[in-house]
Parts: structure tokens; C-alpha cells; sequence
């Protein structure tokens, strides 16, 4: 059950605010898990989704409005005098709070970040999208989706995405503090999602294709590789280490500083793939710039390149020493 009898007083905060968007749903008291509930404000479907998988999520169809973007700087991307705004979608403009590692990455050039114009705003929260400048400048044109947005993540929301893969805008809180237990609090956080949903443009989808990204191709070849690699790995060692690494029928196994030992690759190999991993990752990792993601692209970048060079690195010392 969501919450029964006199949950709230127990300091729960993330029942009580789950109560809360219940009371305001008119939901029943006893309201199964997970819960949806569902409203109607101003004209907007919205629906609140409490769950183990998504603790708190806020999500509205994209753009129902239609409405046009501000008239500004950028007024005349992708469309021509009277014709409708277009650009690729989904447009996936992912709004989160700033923090010390984003601003080192912007200050080293490795991430390149989208600017508004509003200084509290491009101070307090971090844009990160595969969209044109021009088209998330646009999108975040209204002042008052601004005040939105930081006003959601103030309330502890981990990030707002503006047109996700499923063509919505949600928002999600993972985390819940004391300040969730005050009155009126999931009144004033639907208040700031409709806000967000009624100003932002309509955006039509064009017809353009979304330019490859090699990139994210070769970063997802490369986890699934690690993937395939750790799961196949651990037999294939052993299957062909053979009498090795059978203890019972072959005492001499046990031998770890034989070079034909059972374990002796192990070492040498986490030596080797290591200083390889380090040299390697850290030439690639350093090309991975120019984006709002690519802090994180780099990271995960370094990853797989170390994991990858140690797998690598234990299979050809396996094989140079049971050779010998």
C-alpha cells in the first residue's frame, strides 16, 4: 500500500509526499503499488508515477499548445517567415543542477554547453543535448520555463527532460529530504511542471535526419565487447587451461610461479593491461570534447578502454605462456 493510517508521522518524507499527490489526485487512501495518479490542470494531462523502479516521476505529452517559440535571435532556425519551428526529435534536452565537475569540464574545453542569456539560470542548471544551440536556445526561450525548471530542481528533482524518447516531458525526483514533508509541497512542484509544459514551443518534427554519431557507436561496441568479454572470459580460461588448472588429477597445478602454472597469466596479464590501459585511455579519453556530454562520454570512454586492455592483455599472456 502507498500509505495507511498515520504514516506521516513517522518523518517518512517520500511517503508523505506521495500522500500529498494522492490527496491532490483524490485518489483512494489505500492506493496500490507502484501508484499513477492523474490530473487535468489548466488543460494539461499529467501523470504522477510513484514506484520503486522510478520513485517520483512527473510526465505530459510534449507541446500540446502548439504555441509559437519567443520571437528572438534565433527566431529564423530551420523555418522560413510564417512556417512552422522544426528540427530533429526526439530533442532530449536534459535539465539537471550544476555542479563543480561540470564547471571544470567547461572550463578544461572538454564539454561545450548551450548558454541562454540568463545568468541565474545558466549558473544554477546544465543543458545537455544532442539538439543545435539554436534549437534548445529556442525551446528554453520563455522566462517563466526557466523559473520552472530551477524551481523543480531546487525541490531535489535530479533532472528534467524536455521531449524524451517517448515524445513527453518528465521530470524526476530520486531523493527525498525533510523539506518534502512540508505543506503544499507537491502542490507547488506540479505547479512548476505545468508551468514548464504550457511555455514551452511547439516544436514540429522535421524531416532531416539525426547526423551519426560514430562516437556513441563505437563507445557502445566497446561496453558490449567488455560485456561479452567478462561473461565468456572466465570459461574460456579455464577450458583452455585445461589439466592446468585440475587440481585433483594434477597436483602440480598448484604451482603458481610456474610459467605453465594455472594462475601465472593472471598477474602478468593485470600488469601489462594495465599500464597499456592507462596509456591508451588516456590518449582517447583526451579527444572527447565538444559536447555537453562529453565529460561523461570520456569517463565512460576510460572504462572500457581499461577493461578492455586487461582482458586483452590476460588472453595474450595465457596463450605466450602455455605456448612456451
Amino acid at each position: 500500500m502507498l500509505a495507511t493510517g498515520d504514516d506521516s508521522m513517522n518523518g517518512d518524507a517520500e511517503i508523505e509526499l506521495a500522500r500529498q499527490f494522492r490527496d491532490l489526485a483524490g485518489a483512494p487512501e489505500e492506493t496500490e503499488w507502484p501508484a499513477h495518479f492523474d490530473f487535468q490542470i489548466g488543460g494539461y494531462p499529467l501523470r504522477v508515477t510513484y514506484s520503486v523502479q522510478e520513485f517520483l516521476r512527473l510526465r505530459a505529452p510534449y507541446a500540446l499548445s502548439e504555441q509559437s517559440p519567443p520571437d528572438g535571435a534565433q527566431a529564423t532556425y530551420r523555418s522560413n517567415a510564417g512556417a512552422p519551428f522544426s528540427a530533429i526529435r526526439p530533442m532530449n534536452i536534459e535539465l539537471r543542477s550544476e555542479t563543480s565537475d561540470h564547471r571544470a569540464a567547461k572550463a578544461a574545453g572538454v564539454a561545450v554547453e548551450v548558454q541562454t542569456g540568463d545568468p541565474p539560470f545558466d549558473s544554477e542548471v546544465y543543458i545537455d543535448s544532442p539538439s543545435h544551440s539554436q534549437v534548445v536556445q529556442r525551446v528554453l526561450g520563455s522566462p517563466e520555463l526557466r523559473a520552472s525548471v530551477r524551481a523543480l530542481l531546487a525541490e531535489g528533482f535530479s533532472s528534467i527532460v524536455i521531449d524524451d524518447d517517448e515524445g513527453e516531458i518528465c521530470a524526476h525526483l530520486q531523493a527525498f529530504t525533510e523539506s518534502h514533508q512540508r505543506p503544499g509541497c507537491a502542490a507547488r512542484m506540479l505547479d512548476a511542471f505545468v508551468a514548464i509544459v504550457r511555455n514551452v514551443p511547439h516544436v514540429a518534427r522535421s524531416s532531416e535526419p539525426r547526423p551519426a554519431d560514430a562516437e556513441r557507436a563505437l563507445m557502445c561496441i566497446g561496453g558490449i565487447l567488455c560485456f561479452v568479454l567478462l561473461v565468456l572470459g572466465t570459461p574460456a580460461y579455464f577450458l583452455a587451461a585445461g589439466a592446468r588448472c585440475d587440481f585433483e588429477a594434477n597436483p602440480g597445478a598448484t604451482v603458481l610461479l610456474s610459467l605453465d602454472g594455472c594462475f601465472t597469466p593472471i598477474p602478468l596479464g593485470l600488469s601489462a593491461g594495465l599500464l597499456a590501459g592507462l596509456a591508451v585511455a588516456r590518449v582517447v579519453s583526451r579527444r572527447i570534447r565538444g559536447r555537453s556530454s562529453s565529460h561523461e562520454r570520456a569517463s565512460y570512454a576510460y572504462a572500457i578502454l581499461m577493461i578492455l586492455s586487461i582482458q586483452v592483455a590476460l588472453a595474450l599472456s595465457a596463450a605466450v605462456l602455455w605456448t612456451l
